[in-house]
């Protein structure tokens, strides 16, 4: 078997993904690490693991919101240049322009690949067994979530179940599977992953059984929908939320779900671990950065009167945010006693001229006299699995009143929701998802999914919806097949 460089001793030893493993993890000392010499024991498996989570992390720092968010109204330029930002948020994205391809997420597939390979031929003792059911389902649950990721931004995608250790890329140079090929592996990953999770412990930062069956419920959710799928898919969408474990909560107060020291609370089902730890901290803030405002966002107005809105500010070099986009404050109706709202974002007003806008959501802490954008970001939350299950209830001809009180009523208690016609329900559960998600990486897949990205201003009619290819992918694999670039 030919040699692939792992360098897992470079990742655990810079990140502290998981801190609950980290005390137990005997990692080698080695600073490059073989398939010949690794994959031997259960220490080995764990690391594997926890590789395949640190690529997913990386992911989440900028390219999971950049595909699943930016190129919604949510957000706008900032005080400073946007850099490519602009690109999606004018949804001008082109093959050259695009600087998010799906290389990111087939690092990701990679590392599942290689758990799913190995982990299986590991003798695990009788008393750990269950945490070798546990890595393997881990690794089909990661290996889906990256192709649907994948899928939703630019339909199908080469399928790949192999980890590519072969110094022959030659091998590596393969077409494009179809749309409905790629769904039907992602639906199969999500079966193998429900049979072979052990029991249904949840610790949030590490796919779950609960999570399993939250991303089947998407899925489906998304084929029924998007792919002519009809009422066997919402059936098997609406079976999966109602087969998630009942022992996740809404928090009675909607900021407490993104605090900092309120990681992993009741709500979440599977977030992304963010930690003052990981270094270098310049590399490892999340995209909220970009979100943020720092020192010279805010003139003419003085750095006392940006405390009094945000609070503390970071102030260290890189780490203090700076507003390259901001909230696109006119895209929202949030309601006066809506308490939504200023747990997602501010504004600094000059008089009653809006200065900047900077997101709150997932500001993280600040370190010292540095803002470190640490927050975890949270993939799946029991608000969206609400209204997922109203969303597929409405289209079932089924009556969402409750889910959707559930979620209203948590931001303003005076809330109510009305039954009415199966579009009229539409839209105020689509109008509810981007309110109550906002900036998490769900508004342009929400919008695609109910086909309202007319919503969207610079969504012109001749626009495609999936993202264009970048050149460099093409360059490298030329049995690539551009997406169609304009209608």
């Amino acid at each position: 078997m030919k040699k692939k460089i792992l360098l897992y001793t470079i990742l655990f030893s810079s990140l502290s993904l998981f801190n609950s493993c980290q005390d137990d993890l005997d990692l080698k000392s080695d600073s490059v690490i073989t398939s010949d010499n690794f994959w031997k024991t259960e220490d080995d498996a764990k690391a594997g693991v926890n590789g395949m989570y640190v690529n997913f992390r990386t992911q989440t720092q900028q390219t999971y919101y950049l595909l699943g968010g930016a190129r919604s109204a949510e957000i706008t330029s900032g005080v400073q240049s946007p850099l490519n930002l602009a690109f999606y948020y004018n949804n001008t994205l082109t093959p050259a322009t695009i600087d998010v391809d799906w290389a990111g997420l087939y690092t990701v597939v990679h590392q599942a690949n290689l758990v799913l390979k190995y982990v299986p031929g590991i003798q695990f003792s009788p008393s750990t067994v269950n945490e070798q059911k546990r890595y393997i389902a881990q690794a089909y649950t990661m290996r889906a979530m990256a192709y649907f990721i994948m899928a939703r931004s630019w339909g199908g995608v080469p399928i790949v179940t192999k980890p590519t250790e072969n110094t022959n890329q030659s091998e590596y140079i393969i077409p494009r599977n179809t749309i409905q090929e790629t769904f039907a592996f992602i639906k199969s990953d999500i079966e193998a992953a429900i049979a072979n999770f052990p029991d249904a412990t949840n610790n949030k930062i590490q796919l779950s059984l609960p999570s399993a069956y939250a991303l089947k419920a998407d899925v489906n959710l998304w084929t029924a929908k998007q792919l002519n799928g009809g009422t066997a898919d919402l059936n098997t969408a609406l079976a999966a939320i109602n087969a998630i474990p009942n022992t996740a909560s809404l928090l009675p107060n909607f900021k407490d779900v993104f605090a900092y020291d309120k990681k992993g609370n009741a709500e979440v089902l599977f977030a992304v671990r963010y930690s003052l730890a990981d270094l270098p901290s310049n590399l490892s803030d999340n995209w909220n950065s970009f979100m943020f405002i720092g020192p010279s966002d805010f003139a003419p107005l003085t750095t006392a009167t940006a405390i009094a809105t945000f609070g503390t500010l970071g102030s260290g070099a890189g780490n203090a945010g700076i507003s390259r986009v901001q909230p696109d404050i006119t895209r929202f109706n949030f309601d006066a006693t809506d308490t939504r709202k200023d747990a997602t974002y501010l504004t600094l007003y000059n008089g009653s001229t809006p200065v900047v806008t900077g997101l709150v959501k997932y500001n993280g802490t600040v370190d010292g006299t540095q803002r470190r954008f640490v927050s975890d970001i949270i993939i799946y939350r029991l608000a969206d699995i609400l209204l997922m299950k109203a969303e597929i209830k409405n289209a079932l001809g089924q009556d969402p009143t409750t889910e959707m009180n559930l979620v209203m009523q948590r931001a303003d208690p005076s809330a109510s929701f009305t039954n009415s016609s199966q579009t009229a329900n539409d839209d105020a559960i689509l109008n509810e998802r981007l309110k109550e998600l906002a900036f998490e990486g769900k508004a342009w897949w929400d919008l695609v999914r109910f086909n309202k990205t007319s919503l969207v201003p610079s969504m012109t009619a001749n626009k495609e919806v999936l993202f264009p290819i970048s050149q460099n992918t093409i360059n490298f694999n030329p049995k690539i097949v551009q997406n169609p670039l304009s209608k």
